[in-house]
């Protein structure tokens, strides 16, 4: 019967692939299928002990597999539906499986989202000293997923192998992606492992979620990211560390800029202005979003066609150790890397997120024309409405006179 239903799931994977296709479909697709789900509710599917749809493992549980060890084990053995989750415990794969060679972590997520799993990464290869762990990366652009990733997890200690595979996104459910391609590559004897995080207004922290998630012990305060940099300087870096330190000699510091963001497919329209008024003030100015005053001797703006994100993150960080050195940044990756860079940062919250609890660390001040319950009401600039315009009906773009303001409210003491 459970091999029956197996077969079942394996064609309802299948039928997903299709669907997805059109996102009408898709959305009608789904529905039926979560209907399913609820009204044969009494119709368990059982799955591997080391993983359970939402549902927490707990602590001192024994361990009883009664399903064969073949291929299927190792693998997810049904798409998720809407807002459900998973969570995993290697110790109980481990334990019910000893031939179990290593684990496959399959990632399809940007680079921010990827920094928010290295202290989670650490943990899991600090428990689990003598298993392999590789890392497979979607190898393209999409809404869900940058192949940048990759680069970053080939820099981790913590992988030993990466490897990418051609995937698709899911027009409804992002944790549905399509990562069949990457089972090519994945050794026999492998758990394969989406990383999967939690992101609602009733999680306390992306991080915390993962930790929860591979069933791992949470931590009492959020550990920021983790930032791993070759030993080396590469020439890039060094051509950009002679160039900086020229123009902020004598300054009062350095404020970097990154007021961009794929995910809400926003670009700053006041990038000049507002370099030109932080050069005013006595800054040196580095960005990462064109459309800045390049005219400027005391303005840089990065090639990211040279210099790789890494690369970028270790700029800032040699440049940490030299000059006060700030952010100002829309809710993007450098919320993540200022975190995992110690670098005080004037965070734009440029739309109305009510989960951006999710994504906040306490180096980040958060200027906002909504008041956010689940922040520290403190660490929360109020735009007032002659502070910003509207970009469309979703987006506003804070003026620069008054950006300005608030960072020098916040920092310039």
């Amino acid at each position: 019967m459970v091999l029956l239903l197996l077969k079942l799931y394996n064609s309802t994977m299948q039928l997903n692939q299709w669907f997805c296709s059109c996102r009408p479909l898709c959305v009608i697709y789904e529905t039926f299928r979560w209907l399913w789900h609820k009204i044969f509710f009494f119709i368990h599917i059982h799955t591997p002990v080391w993983y359970r749809f939402d549902k927490k493992h707990q602590s001192g549980e024994s361990v009883r597999e009664t399903l064969p060890l073949d291929k299927r084990w190792y693998r997810i053995c049904r798409p998720l539906y809407r807002h459900e989750h998973i969570y995993y415990d290697l110790e109980k794969a481990v334990q019910a499986n000893p031939a179990l060679k290593g684990v496959a972590l399959v990632f399809f997520m940007g680079i921010g989202d990827y920094l928010y799993t290295t202290p989670m990464l650490a943990a899991l290869k600090q428990k689990y000293k003598d298993l392999p762990f590789y890392a497979y990366v979607g190898a393209q652009f999409d809404r869900n997923n940058s192949p940048l990733v990759g680069k970053l997890l080939e820099e981790n200690p913590h992988i030993e192998k990466v490897f990418y595979f051609n995937g698709t996104r899911h027009p409804l459910i992002w944790k549905n992606y399509d990562y069949t391609d990457a089972f090519k590559n994945i050794p026999e004897g492998f758990l394969t492992v989406p990383v999967y995080y939690e992101y609602g207004v009733q999680i306390k922290h992306r991080v915390l979620s993962l930790f929860e998630t591979f069933s791992l012990p949470v931590p009492q305060e959020i550990p920021a990211p983790m930032m791993y940099f070759p030993r080396t300087v590469s020439p890039v870096v060094e051509d950009y560390l002679m160039r900086i330190r020229r123009g902020a000699a004598g300054k009062k510091g350095i404020v970097f800029l990154q007021l961009d963001s794929r995910g809400s497919n926003y670009v700053y329209p006041h990038m000049k202005e507002l370099g030109a008024l932080l050069i005013r003030e006595g800054y040196f100015v580095i960005s990462v979003t064109k459309g800045g005053p390049t005219e400027e001797v005391s303005y840089v703006e990065l090639d990211i066609k040279k210099l790789s994100i890494n690369q970028t993150w270790q700029l800032l960080s040699i440049l940490k150790g030299e000059y006060p050195l700030y952010v100002i940044a829309v809710n993007s990756v450098f919320w993540a890397a200022s975190a995992g860079l110690g670098l005080p940062n004037l965070g734009l919250q440029h739309w109305i997120d009510k989960k951006v609890h999710n994504l906040w660390y306490p180096n980040i001040e958060v200027v906002t024309n909504y008041i956010y319950p689940f922040l520290p009401r403190e660490k929360q600039l109020y735009a007032p409405p002659e502070s910003y315009t509207r970009h469309n009906k979703k987006i506003i773009d804070y003026k620069p006179d008054w950006v300005v303001k608030w960072f020098k409210e916040k920092f310039d003491k």
